[in-house]
């Protein structure tokens, strides 16, 4: 790609591109061309061998256009580069009184993003590129905090009361930028210049690196059929798994193996394949290596001429491959293995050949689990599993110490005592970069494996995979803290938020991540979100070692000398030992700082020269800070570009009112306990904000306006106590005796979570809720009227959670067809609660089910056996006449968990749970039985896999019959 503009000409928007291949732009745009139906589009070529390809659109066709064009952009330029451009297209008529300088910049930024179209894509083969590549990156990102300084400034400057000193102000403001960006300027000049010196232009036209790098990399990805391994342990269960699925006849015609880089899918396929009983089953054998570069036809030329030696595939057209392996597959049985296989379009054009015939089986390797789901929807693939303790030991002891040669192995060498503690220390860095070690060239294939994951990323989610280099290791990261640390940096695809909240971003990335096995986590039961990831330990130096490189992050550990050195990177994690002390003042020097992050760090104490220094930053997490006197600094006020900021469980008391300069937060948590705090009136500023949290304990004279925080997808602890008032819409006050229906948050309408302990007797109606709400919170609202029916039409709603005095009254109904999308409900601590009615049909969707300290409520409902997606039941401290109505059956038999306490059964509950026969977690506690005797009956339970008996201080004998399908593992109590 060689340059691209953007105009209106007569009416009509045109995005167009430049490139000197015909066959590199069809390729890269026909992805996308085939969703711009409704624009023309138009490919010619000019006079000069460049070709040309033009999108046009109406102005009424403009939103999609642009949100197309941004998808386009994402997809193929350098990440920061393009960011720091739209930022100049976007804000053009901002910079009236400097368009000159501006004009310069702007052209200077689209000289570079020419530049690194090329240049990212070929910065492996040469080390001079990739320095000029580091090089132009700082630059970028210093014009970014200039340009975003000004605009940030210029905009607070307007805010002023006084007209004449906001035009003093913005003139002022004016004169910096153009002093600024001089030597921004004559940096982007030399950086050319240099380039030019030293022939980086010659390099970036010269195919020979790539060619050698492609060559590179498919010898090294190519794998084949012979079976040459001889230390192979733990696979035997997933291969005899493989070959009994691939014998049965009725099976599905597609098998996969997914997993991480490195882990034995090959090795695993190659076992499968070399079987004998797969031998003697398939008369036809073929295995072909796809990888990420290739051809059909040789795919198919390959897989031909496994299953007919005697063809001549070499002077075929590609339809007579085709008819030909249709017409070998549809005579004899046959089983073709396509390893390494990439990308779902990659399956597509391969699968032709593959016509459902009974006989043909097909096992895929993939890194990536939507390919699988992609060639088929049914399929449930191998995972290989990381070893055990003694598989490991086992694996290791038939390396280290060969039986034939005892000299070999890794003890061919004698290492001393403290060269054996720093190899076991170190280990992990020298599997997979190997460094200090004889083995370089064995364990650089380690990284060069782990390392094809990351460059097949697109560009926003090397940078969110990056960013897990901020954590220690064996962290488990908090999800949605992580989702607004990638918003606040603008790493987030902004394809993926149309109508999407961050959070919900971030879980398609986290998804996107785990699906091609570089990421650890699983959605959790009850949320169906990603709560937590984590890195596995080879793909985390993976990580490391990419982050140090890309001079993406740096970490501070106050337990490691090595680790206290000058920082260069913009982004900055902090990592305390427990007792070590941290003078942030001494360690955080650098002015262009964007993120810094402390974690797992303990009380340090932030000044005011911190802010001072820091101006640049955008996200920044205090969390356990401490504050001289609790005050928080006014110089925090400062840092007009934060998107992140938190103070949780900090000692802050007193909040600054210059923090209503931070207008570009879209996360703040004040989540301070339990100090008391004075909150000025700073939010109502803050627009962009899409999660809040407030303090548990506000001063009696807060008073907060909050009416403009229309974005607000989140909020927390929004509380009143004892009365006090909060200004929140239209400057009402909400108090004790206010019944207005209007009510003070139902107007942000991004809500999607809302956490309310504030007296209020009745819920406004539905129609004034947020309409996207999907989570709600009550506690000590004493609502007085029954929430459900008024609940259960948001039809958005998936988790309701009433606690303590959220509601006063006896009786709550659903009815029919409410709560279509519920997922999790959870009464706690309502003590006028008597009687509960559900309707047929009502919460259909009910996977989660958890009642606690409801003293008076009589019996579980009569509709409760109508919920037959209830997977999850606790029920905790009921009273003496609560009837859970085990014998009359409304125990779904979907049931995988259920938990009892202090629910007095004067009857064994044991035969008619083990009639539920998906229950895989039974839990009995504290007088939850009151009886003598349990009886565990013949193949009863076939699934259980946990059984807890704990205070229940009547049982005196417990009977197990025999030939029961027990618990494992089984843990008693």
């Amino acid at each position: 790609m060689r340059k691209s503009h953007y105009m209106l000409i007569n009416n009509q928007y045109t995005f167009s591109f430049r490139s000197s291949s015909r066959q590199r732009l069809r390729r890269q745009y026909q992805a996308v061309a085939r969703r711009i139906e409704i624009f023309s589009c138009v490919l010619t070529k000019t006079h000069s061998q460049i070709f040309f390809i033009q999108i046009s659109w109406t102005k009424s066709e403009l939103q999609e256009a642009r949100r197309l064009m941004a998808e386009l952009a994402v997809a193929l330029l350098p990440f920061a580069v393009e960011r720091l451009w739209n930022l100049t297209v976007r804000e053009t008529e901002q910079f009236e009184g400097v368009e000159e300088q501006f004009e310069g910049l702007k052209n200077d930024v689209d000289m570079l993003r020419c530049f690194l179209k090329d240049a990212e894509a070929k910065k492996h083969a040469s080390e001079m590129v990739r320095k000029t590549i580091k090089d132009i990156k700082e630059i970028v990102f210093d014009a970014e905090d200039i340009v975003e300084t000004f605009l940030l400034k210029k905009e607070l400057g307007q805010s002023s009361s006084s007209s004449v000193k906001r035009m003093a102000y913005v003139t002022m403001k004016s004169m910096g930028l153009a002093f600024d960006t001089k030597p921004i300027r004559k940096r982007i000049s030399k950086v050319i210049l240099d380039m030019q010196n030293l022939g980086v232009q010659k390099v970036l036209v010269n195919d020979r690196y790539m060619q050698a790098l492609e060559v590179r990399e498919r010898d090294m990805r190519q794998t084949f059929s012979r079976d040459e391994e001889d230390h192979l342990v733990g696979l035997e269960r997933n291969i005899e798994r493989l070959v009994a699925c691939l014998l049965e006849e009725d099976s599905p015609q597609v098998f996969a193996i997914t997993g991480m880089g490195g882990i034995g899918k090959t090795t695993l396929a190659r076992k499968v394949f070399n079987h004998e009983k797969i031998k003697k089953h398939f008369p036809g054998l073929a295995w072909v290596c796809v990888s990420q570069q290739f051809e059909r036809k040789c795919v198919w030329q390959t897989i031909l001429r496994q299953l007919r030696l005697e063809c001549d595939v070499s002077k075929m057209m590609e339809d007579e491959v085709l008819e030909k392996i249709v017409r070998v597959l549809e005579t004899q049985k046959a089983l073709i293995v396509i390893d390494d296989i990439w990308r779902e379009g990659d399956w597509d054009l391969i699968k032709p050949i593959f016509l459902p015939i009974k006989g043909c089986k097909v096992l895929l390797t993939s890194r990536n689990e939507e390919v699988v789901l992609h060639a088929n929807e049914q399929c449930d693939p191998i995972k290989p599993e990381c070893l055990t303790f003694e598989e490991s030991w086992d694996l290791f002891q038939r390396i280290a110490f060969p039986i034939k040669d005892t000299s070999g192995g890794l003890l061919r060498k004698k290492y001393t005592l403290h060269q054996w503690k720093t190899i076991r220390e170190n280990i992990k860095v020298r599997i997979v970069t190997g460094s200090g070690s004889d083995d370089r060239n064995i364990n650089t294939k380690v990284y060069d494996v782990l390392n094809l994951s990351f460059e097949d990323l697109p560009a926003y989610l090397k940078h969110c995979f990056l960013y897990l280099a901020s954590f220690p290791e064996d962290c488990e990261i908090d999800v949605e803290t992580l989702s607004y640390y990638w918003a606040a940096e603008g790493i987030l695809s902004p394809i993926y938020f149309d109508g999407a909240s961050i959070r919900e971003v971030a879980d398609i990335c986290i998804e996107e991540l785990v699906k091609r096995n570089m990421v650890i986590s699983k959605r959790h039961v009850k949320t169906f979100r990603f709560e937590t990831c984590q890195l596995h330990d080879m793909m985390r130096e993976v990580c490391l070692h990419k982050a140090e490189e890309e001079n993406f992050v740096k970490t501070i550990d106050t337990s490691a000398e090595n680790s206290k050195s000058l920082c260069k990177s913009r982004r900055l994690a902090v990592v305390q030992k427990f007792g070590e002390r941290l003078n942030v003042d001494r360690e955080v020097k650098n002015p262009s700082l964007r993120t810094l992050l402390f974690i797992k760090c303990r009380r340090w104490e932030a000044t005011s020269l911190f802010f001072t220094r820091n101006r640049l930053l955008r996200v920044l997490d205090l969390s356990r800070t401490g504050f001289e006197g609790g005050k928080v600094p006014s110089s925090i006020g400062e840092l007009i570009n934060l998107r992140y900021l938190s103070l949780q469980w900090s000692n802050a008391t007193q909040l600054p009112s210059y923090m209503r300069n931070l207008k570009k937060l879209l996360y703040l948590n004040l989540n301070i306990y339990p100090y008391r705090v004075y909150m000025p009136n700073i939010l109502k500023e803050m627009r962009e904000l899409r999660l809040l949290c407030l303090p548990t304990n506000l001063h009696e004279e807060t008073n907060l306006e909050m009416g403009n925080l229309v974005k607000l997808e989140t909020l927390k602890n929004f509380c009143t106590e004892h009365g006090r008032s909060l200004i929140i819409k239209n400057k009402r006050r909400y108090t004790r005796t206010n019944d207005d229906e209007e009510g003070f948050v139902w107007d942000f309408v991004h809500l999607r979570q809302l956490e309310l302990e504030i007296y209020m007797p009745r819920l406004p109606d539905e129609q004034h809720f947020p309409s996207h709400l999907t989570t709600i919170h009550l506690k000590e609202c004493c609502l007085e009227k029954d929430p459900m029916p008024i609940l259960e039409k948001l039809i958005h709603l998936r988790e309701i959670s009433l606690h303590v005095r959220s509601f006063s009254g006896s009786r709550m109904d659903c009815s029919r067809d409410g709560f279509p999308q519920l997922q999790k409900l959870e009464n706690f601590g309502l003590e006028e609660w008597e009687e509960w009615i559900v309707e047929e049909g009502a919460m259909p969707i009910l996977h989660t089910l958890y009642i606690q300290s409801c003293r008076k409520l009589k019996e579980l409902p009569d509709g409760f056996r109508f919920i037959t997606n209830l997977e999850d039941l606790k029920v905790e401290g009921m009273g003496e006449k609560f009837n859970l109505r085990l014998s009359e059956g409304y125990l779904t038999s979907h049931l995988t968990t259920i938990s009892l306490n202090g629910c007095p059964l004067t009857e064994d509950p044991i035969p008619v749970l083990e009639k539920l026969i998906h229950l895989k977690e039974i839990s009995l506690q504290y007088r939850s039985f009151t009886g003598r005797r349990i009886v565990c009956s013949r193949d009863g339970f076939p699934q259980l896999q946990k059984l807890r008996f704990d205070g229940l201080n009547e049982l005196e004998e417990w009977i197990v019959e025999e030939r029961l399908h027990a618990p494992s593992p089984y843990s008693p109590y």
